[in-house]
């Protein structure tokens, strides 16, 4: 852990050799950011009162009172700051790493902690096949209408925020407009509803949360601890390899003038990665969709330095991707009135565990345990069982018992090297087998239905293609 800093202990020599740029850098953020001068230097003043602090981690009611105080104040210059960073095209690299990092004080880091803060800003970034984005080039997406805005801590979009709004007589039909345009209010509701609350929970530690970077957080070397588009990416390919269709939906596709109608296809949507500006150890799996569209990417946030392992992040973020997506696509494409699914058949087996004659006396006793340890919450029990699955059963170290195993195999099939590999594990034939004979059979079904539509010298669709793909996995 690195240790406290107070401005007596950074010496003269360590802070010549910052840039002379982020000299003073509180005062010059505040300047830029045009607030009243009497908030700007009460901020200052409270900044002062926190790094003077000989212990910064302390729970007592001064400490809170303060930290609540620089952060409620820390969102208005953030959101001061952001908007004319945008409406000038202000690339200053100080207001740069303001947004996107969360720096705003050279004395409350380490000297070398500032110089790459400020370095990082040289490396180009080489975006993947996913949509990776830090925090100011997100909110600059949600101004420009790139992107809808997220949702706030109650579940609701900005467009159900109008509802609320027009219920209570607050706003009329005739607002909807100008409310929709309103890069200001898309931008508040954003930083209000996203950043505010996704950077606390990616910071992993509410007790020591603080919204300004500073070395109390750190603990680990910022170049390591920096998440880049391709350690994600790497990451992700990772799980991926394991586990094919972690961000697959079945959709219903029509293409009428092709004589489709109603088609159910599984679709690949890959979610929008987002990093908050903190050194923290949680990812958090914010929305599984963007407004009602089905087929719309979810929306997964990150801290932007973390010393925790990137796949065990991915990997739990994931599979509560996997359980909220199959939640909300219940029913959707199936009104068949069948209640199986993945959540479905997992929350009856930890419901009615105690019954079931598949498990033993010991199983039992360890589902028992696992559930209290995850304080009766099934989307966490859920989530270490599929980190186990990932981690362990794909490699064939029976850890799970037979019921969730089956269900897994189920709803969170191993790729086809994967089930190769694990064909004559005697735990895991059956399974195998009855998986690669559905796969097989279904496309059978699919390459027929498909040919008749190549006779016809119609081209396959992306989608249609993506579907073919999905079961020859």
């Amino acid at each position: 852990m690195s240790m406290v800093i107070n401005e007596a202990s950074v010496t003269m020599e360590g802070m010549e050799s910052i840039p002379e740029e982020l000299k003073n850098s509180t005062a010059k953020i505040l300047n830029y950011a045009d607030i009243p001068r009497e908030h700007a230097d009460l901020f200052r003043f409270y900044l002062k009162m926190y790094n003077n602090l000989k212990d910064k981690s302390l729970l007592d009611n001064d400490t809170i009172r303060l930290r609540e105080a620089i952060t409620s104040m820390f969102f208005q210059i953030y959101s001061s700051v952001l908007k004319k960073v945008l409406a000038e095209k202000n690339t200053d690299r100080l207001y740069q790493m303001f947004l996107v990092y969360g720096y705003m004080d050279e004395k409350l880091l380490e000297p070398n902690q500032v110089n790459t803060l400020y370095n990082f800003l040289d490396k180009p970034v080489n975006q993947g096949r996913y949509s990776f984005y830090n925090i100011k080039d997100w909110l600059e997406k949600i101004s420009n209408r790139e992107e809808d805005p997220s949702v706030n801590e109650f579940g609701q979009d900005y467009y159900e925020v109008f509802k609320d709004k027009k219920k209570r007589g607050e706003v009329h039909d005739k607002d909807k407009t100008g409310y929709d345009e309103n890069r200001d209010g898309r931008l508040n509701h954003e930083i209000n509803s996203l950043l505010k609350t996704g950077q606390k929970l990616c910071c992993g530690q509410i007790g020591r949360y603080f919204p300004i970077l500073n070395s109390e957080l750190i603990s680990n070397d910022l170049s390591n601890a920096l998440i880049t588009p391709q350690k994600i990416e790497e990451s992700i390919d990772r799980i991926l390899g394991i586990d094919f269709s972690a961000f697959h939906r079945e959709i219903v596709f029509n293409q009428p003038e092709k004589g489709i109608t109603k088609e159910l296809i599984m679709k690949s949507v890959l979610p929008n990665l987002i990093l908050m500006p903190t050194f923290g150890s949680r990812a958090v799996m914010w929305q599984e969709l963007t407004g009602k569209i089905k087929t719309s990417p979810g929306r997964i946030i990150l801290p932007i330095f973390t010393d925790e392992d990137l796949d065990n992040l991915m990997i739990d973020v994931i599979a509560k991707f996997r359980w909220d997506l199959c939640k909300n696509m219940f029913n959707y494409v199936r009104n068949d009135g069948c209640q199986n699914s993945l959540t479905a058949d997992y929350a009856n087996y930890l419901q009615f565990y105690k019954k079931n004659n598949d498990l033993s006396n010991e199983a039992k006793d360890k589902v028992k345990t696992q559930i209290a340890k995850c304080r009766n919450n099934v989307r966490e029990v859920f989530a270490s069982d599929y980190f186990t699955w990932i981690t362990y059963e794909s490699r064939g170290l029976v850890r799970l018992n037979k019921v969730v195993r089956e269900i897994f195999f189920k709803y969170c099939p191993f790729t086809k090297a994967i089930r190769d590999s694990l064909e004559k594990h005697p735990l895991f034939s059956q399974y195998v087998v009855q998986f690669n004979g559905l796969q097989l059979k279904q496309n059978k079904v699919i390459q027929a239905r498909y040919s008749k539509l190549t006779s016809r010298n119609h081209l396959l669709d992306a989608d249609l293609m993506g579907n073919l793909e999905y079961y020859q996995m």
